[in-house]
């Protein structure tokens, strides 16, 4: 029953096409497309927003870079302190004093 229900059907279209395009559709298709999306126009901010991000990623690496240097120097001079300290530790004050003349009376 089925089959002769589909057969009549497909008989009654036969091969025709049932679809139809407007005339010149495809012709002035891309001209309506263009009319309605418009030109989209960048704005200076959206055009300079990418570049003040790499100023400011350029900028945060700068200031890490000198933050980590200037810990880098503090850290030297300490330990240059740290390691006078330590040696002048070691050595006993008798050593010193004889290290340094001593002036008195012009004799040394």
């Amino acid at each position: 029953m089925m089959d002769k229900e589909l057969h009549t059907i497909l008989k009654e279209t036969g091969n025709r096409n049932p679809f139809t395009v407007p005339e010149n559709y495809f012709e002035s298709f891309a001209a309506e497309i263009d009319t309605k999306i418009g030109k989209d126009r960048l704005s200076a901010k959206k055009l300079l927003k990418p570049w003040f991000y790499m100023a400011a990623m350029f900028v945060g690496v700068f200031l890490m870079g000198n933050l980590f240097y200037t810990v880098y120097q503090n850290n030297r001079e300490i330990e240059a302190d740290l390691y006078e300290m330590y040696v002048m530790s070691q050595i006993d004050q008798t050593v010193v004093m004889d290290y340094y003349p001593v002036e008195s009376d012009g004799v040394e």
